[in-house]
Parts: structure tokens; C-alpha cells; sequence
């Protein structure tokens, strides 16, 4: 049997863990509508959080009045998250978008001094250095369209002429073999 003085030290510890929850889960109510992830993971999300969240407040519980569950406990995590909401959550969401968004302003400068100091003087440079290359591409190109018609040309050509002595002697076969077939 535990004291009056050890319940309600365990009774503040489930406020502030309560109050914990709500933190958590506001962050990653935050994650999850920046990134909108498909049904599968906020499932499994959800499912990871809510685990997260037993083993948290288990693990307290643990320390503060040896894993015993009583009802006011959930009366102080359930207290610890309705203060959290009325009081900390606006306060909390509007410093989380601020800070991402000073973040993504960072990032946004970042990004445009490296591409305009680093990318685009070494796309300059490389196409400098193959332009030399995209000229004998194009030559080389254009040659081979034009050998690719000669071919063609020369192709056809021969095919008519490999054609014409082919033709005449599977006459000359048909014929023969109709002459020795027939009837007589």
C-alpha cells in the first residue's frame, strides 16, 4: 500500500507525462501532414507511435510507483493531455511551423548560392570543354544518316538483283516439277 504523498507524486508525474504524449503526438501530427504519407504508413505510423507511447508511459510508471496501474493514473495522463491542448498545443504548433518555416527559407538560400556560385559556372565550363565533342557528334551523325541512305539505296539494288535470277529459277523448278507430276 503506497502513501497519500507517494499517489500524488505518481498522480504529477502522469500530468507531465500526459502532457509529454501530447507533445509527441503533435509533432507527429506535424511530420505527417508535411509529408502526407499514403494509408500503409500512417497505419503504421500510428501503430509505431501508439507503441512508442505505451512503452513511455509503462517505462515511467515503471519508476515512479513500480508499475502499479491505478485509476488515477489515467485520470493524470488524461489531465496532463487536456491541459497540454488547451494551454501549450497553439503555442507549440506555431513555434514548430515558424522554426520550419525559417528552416525552409535557409535551405530555399542555400540551395540558390550553390546552384548560382558552384552549378552553373560548372555547366559553363563542361559545356565549354564538349562543345569540341557535340561538333564531331554532329558530323558523325549526319555522315552515317547519309551512308544509311546509300545503303539503303545500294541494298535495295542488290536485293532486285539477287531477286530476279532466284525467281526465275523457282519457275523453272515449279514448271518442271508440274511436268512430272501431271497426269499421264
Amino acid at each position: 500500500m503506497t502513501s497519500a504523498g507517494q499517489q500524488l507524486i505518481t498522480l504529477g508525474w502522469m500530468v507531465v507525462t500526459g502532457a509529454g504524449i501530447g507533445f509527441v503526438f503533435d509533432l507527429y501530427r506535424l511530420a505527417r501532414g508535411l509529408l502526407r504519407p499514403r494509408w500503409f504508413f500512417t497505419a503504421l505510423g500510428d501503430g509505431l507511435f501508439w507503441l512508442f507511447v505505451a512503452s513511455f508511459t509503462f517505462g515511467v510508471l515503471l519508476q515512479v510507483n513500480f508499475g502499479e496501474v491505478r485509476s488515477y493514473i489515467f485520470l493524470g495522463i488524461f489531465l496532463g493531455l487536456f491541459f497540454y491542448y488547451r494551454l501549450l498545443s497553439p503555442l507549440v504548433l506555431k513555434l514548430a511551423l515558424k522554426i520550419l518555416g525559417f528552416l525552409n527559407r535557409i535551405l530555399t538560400l542555400i540551395r540558390g548560392i550553390v546552384t548560382t556560385l558552384l552549378l552553373r559556372p560548372l555547366a559553363r565550363l563542361l559545356g565549354l570543354l564538349f562543345a569540341p565533342l557535340r561538333w564531331f557528334k554532329k558530323r558523325v551523325t549526319s555522315l552515317l544518316a547519309r551512308g544509311r541512305g546509300y545503303a539503303r539505296g545500294m541494298g535495295s539494288r542488290l536485293g532486285q538483283a539477287l531477286c530476279r535470277p532466284l525467281r526465275i529459277l523457282y519457275r523453272l523448278l515449279k514448271y518442271k516439277l508440274l511436268f512430272f507430276t501431271r497426269k499421264k
